[in-house]
């Protein structure tokens, strides 16, 4: 492959990376938006007030789907929280209905209910429709040049380089 080859595909490449960092600057932004602003009912206004409920509903939620259940311990260990602010959050939940917890042996086995796994599923549809509105195109792209040079462009198949032409490789990301 000759210089001005390599070149423009790095060019290539570092725009499409720079093209998916500014979507996913904007991704961050728009679902910081989003848990500021989506406070319709008391179950978003609880888990979106900080950063430890938010992690606590997607390990509760997590556990229901993976037909498991977490300990107050393995919480406090896994979402980097204290003790005290777990169990309070456990007992707020439990009390609202949006986790069942089992107690037995000194043990708390927590997951989430119905109703925070429904809540998590309407969270799940609006951030894919954020995603696909925001960083999809950025992301393929990027992900299909990539997988594309790995092919066409290793040594081993140095047939593929002189198949590229790269002022068609410049439209691509135009």
């Amino acid at each position: 492959m000759n210089d001005k080859t390599k070149e423009a595909i790095n060019e290539v490449h570092k725009h499409l990376i720079h093209q998916y960092n500014v979507e996913t600057c904007a991704l961050e932004m728009k679902l910081h938006q989003a848990r500021q602003r989506r406070m319709e009912n008391k179950i978003q206004r609880y888990f979106n007030s900080t950063p430890i409920r938010y992690a606590f509903a997607r390990w509760m939620t997590y556990a229901t789907y993976t037909n498991r259940t977490y300990t107050i311990a393995e919480l406090v260990d896994e979402i980097g929280s204290n003790r005290q602010t777990i169990s309070d959050i456990v007992k707020d939940c439990e009390a609202e209905g949006w986790i069942s917890v089992d107690r037995r042996d000194n043990r708390c086995d927590c997951k989430a209910s119905p109703i925070l796994v429904e809540k998590f599923e309407d969270y799940c549809n609006h951030r894919r429709q954020v995603v696909t509105d925001i960083i999809a195109v950025a992301y393929t792209q990027l992900r299909n040049f990539e997988q594309t040079m790995s092919i066409g462009l290793t040594p081993k198949n140095d047939v593929y380089t002189n198949l590229i032409d790269i002022d068609k490789v410049r439209k691509f990301v135009k």
